[in-house]
């Protein structure tokens, strides 16, 4: 009796395991899609999104939306964008495993959909990828970038799967910071983005 509770149990830690992994690619399918994003984006709508304040924008045909932000460096006597921060609501297919008998011990298996925010966070290409970006709020670190890929239009483009719980801080918060190395320098540098009409700009980003 012993032995086969093991198989069960070391069977459905197999199942979560690959479940899991299942889930995971879901997410990121979705976040490969989103990477091209602002090539759907309007000139007047491109025109919208600044470095003082979270804005919404959408692709002409309403199909995808974001919450986005950027950074601005002076060069020249021109601005000029060094890195953009957005967030996007992705649909993440999550398969479970229900405990239908429990003195069998007969599972069940069901599948559920749920809204998953991704905060994506576009970096210049000389960023070091041998170090992952830290993300802060004001003074809360709250974990680091994964890098998902560079190229001369994007830049390097990083992601970040939050919660609800994150998203709060980032209603609350005054400062979103990007802790990042530089490629052949020692130091770091930070790129700082106000969180002014955050709450505004998420809440209409959920309802589109």
């Amino acid at each position: 009796m012993c032995d086969y509770n093991i198989t069960i149990l070391n069977n459905f830690t197999n199942e979560k395991n690959e479940l899991l992994e299942i889930m995971i690619y879901s997410i990121f399918k979705n976040i490969f899609f989103v990477c091209s994003f602002f090539f759907y984006l309007t000139t007047s709508s491109l025109s919208e999104v600044n470095s003082k304040a979270w804005s919404t924008q959408c692709s002409e045909d309403k199909i995808t939306c974001i919450a986005v932000i950027i950074n601005e460096i002076k060069n020249k006597d021109k601005m000029q964008t060094l890195a953009t921060a957005y967030f996007q609501i992705g649909l993440a297919s999550q398969k479970k495993m229900n405990l239908v008998n429990e003195e069998d011990q007969t599972y069940k298996l069901s599948e559920e959909s749920k809204n998953i925010p991704v905060l994506f966070i576009k970096l210049p290409l000389n960023v070091d990828l041998s170090k992952k970006p830290a993300i802060i709020i004001d003074n809360k670190k709250l974990g680091n970038l994964n890098f998902s890929h560079c190229n001369q239009n994007d830049g390097c483009v990083t992601n970040l799967v939050v919660n609800n719980d994150v998203i709060d801080l980032f209603k609350k918060g005054k400062t979103m910071s990007v802790i990042t190395g530089i490629y052949g320098n020692a130091k770091n540098v930070k790129i700082e983005f106000p969180l002014k009409n955050f709450t505004k700009s998420y809440t209409k980003l959920i309802k589109e």
